[in-house]
Parts: C-alpha cells; structure tokens; sequence
C-alpha cells in the first residue's frame, strides 16, 4: 500500500468514525483530501457515493438493533429520493462547487444553532398522530437525494430535525432510518457514474474498507453512549461542518 492510499484509508477512518456517530457527513472530510491528493473531482464524488453503499447499512444495523423499524416511512422516503439522486447524478458534471458549499454551508449553521437552542430535540421518541405532519415528510426526499450524490455533507443533520417534527424520531432512531433510506441512493447514483467510466478500483477498495472500520467503531459507540452524546457531537461537528463549507477554510 503506497502513501497515497495509506492517507486515503486513514481518512476514511477518521471521516465515517465522525459521520456515523453525528450525521454530519464524511464528505466534507473526503473531498478535500481526495482532491488533494490529484483524485478528479467526479471520481471523488464516485468513490464517496461507492463508500456510502457498504458503510451506511452496518451503521443502521448497529443504530436500529432492538429498535421498532418503520418500513413504510423508510421504503416510501427512500425511493422518492431515487428521484432526486438520478438529477444529482445528471447535475454533477456541471456542479459549481462553492456555490453550494456557501449555501449549504449557512443551512447547516441554521439547523446547528436551531438544535442548540431546542434543549429537548432529539432526545426522546415521541408520538407524532398529525396525518399532514407525517405526510409533509416526502417532499423533502427529492432535496435529499439530490444532495447526497453531489455532495451529501449534513444530510444527516436535516433529517434528523425533519422527522423529529414529522415522525418524532429520536437522534438513534434518525440515524438508523437515514443511513438505511441513504443506501439505494449511494448505490444507484455511483452505479450510473461508474457507468460513464468514473471509477478506480484500487483507492475504491482502500477507501471503502476504511470506511466500514469507521462505521462500525462510531455507531456502536453512539448507540452506546445515547442521545444526549450524539447531540452533542451533532452540535459540535455540524458547526465545524457549516462554517468549513461557509467560509472555505
């Protein structure tokens, strides 16, 4: 293993380790690496997409374990954000990446401080009984799904807070329903960029297993340690998050 994917593997570790326990994305960690290290911008973004596909469904497993699933919320979420993960997939070659960093950047920083100031978000399940509460949900699969194959970073964050309000999900239950509705998405968007030829096998394979060592460290982790811990982490990462992609630094 030369230096190159020495890095990459470590990277992978550290990026998903933090991921997995807050949701705040392992892209934002990724990217810039890969990019450094002379990785093209849309074989980064496939080998982000390839990592996704085999970490997300450990780290849900490790989260819903004993937990009561909701399949029709998950099944239905998911493949509404097919959707929008196909148009990412058409949108990525002509992405301009700072413009979305900056507004995503401040989004992320909102959620963050909207979280902070909402001492009891997240914390505990709860029942949600509103039929249109519940339903208004679904629209907010096709943002989504776009955003996860361009860049993905702090999808997480607002998935967490949008079913909170709309299914009363707590920060475990969150996770475990995210990383599990995520996968067809990281599947099917880094099938069709494999399919114009963005791929390498080699970093693919280093990339991936450091991921699932992260992965399965940091849910297991959070799911021990509990809510108020991934809070806290969430607050603490999804600010650095925000203020890496606002600001550029």
């Amino acid at each position: 293993m030369n230096s190159d994917s020495l890095i990459i593997f470590f990277t992978c570790i550290i990026a998903t380790l933090l991921s997995s326990m807050s949701g705040g994305g392992a892209n934002i960690i990724n990217m810039p690496i890969f990019l450094a290290l002379g990785v093209p911008f849309r074989l980064a973004v496939t080998m982000m997409l390839v990592n996704s596909a085999f970490w997300v469904l450990p780290a849900s497993h490790n989260y819903l374990k004993d937990k009561k699933i909701n399949w029709s919320f998950l099944l239905i979420f998911s493949a509404i954000g097919l959707i929008g993960a196909y148009l990412g997939v058409i949108f990525v070659t002509q992405i301009e990446q700072r413009t979305f960093e900056i507004a995503f950047g401040g989004i992320i920083l909102c959620l963050v401080l909207f979280t902070y100031f909402n001492k009891g978000l997240g914390l505990t399940e709860r029942q949600v009984f509103s039929r249109l509460r519940r339903m208004i949900a679904y629209p907010f699969a096709l943002f989504l799904g776009f955003y996860e194959t361009i860049f993905g970073a702090g999808n997480g964050i607002i998935f967490t807070i949008l079913t909170f309000y709309t299914r009363g999900f707590d920060f475990i239950d969150a996770l475990g329903h995210y990383y599990a509705i995520a996968f067809p998405w990281a599947v099917f968007s880094a099938y069709l960029l494999i399919k114009q030829g963005y791929f390498d096998v080699r970093l693919m394979a280093v990339a991936v297993i450091g991921s699932l060592v992260g992965a399965v460290i940091g849910s297991r982790y959070a799911r021990y340690k509990g809510n108020h811990f991934i809070k806290t982490l969430f607050i603490i990462v999804g600010g650095i998050l925000g203020l890496k992609l606002l600001l550029g630094f």
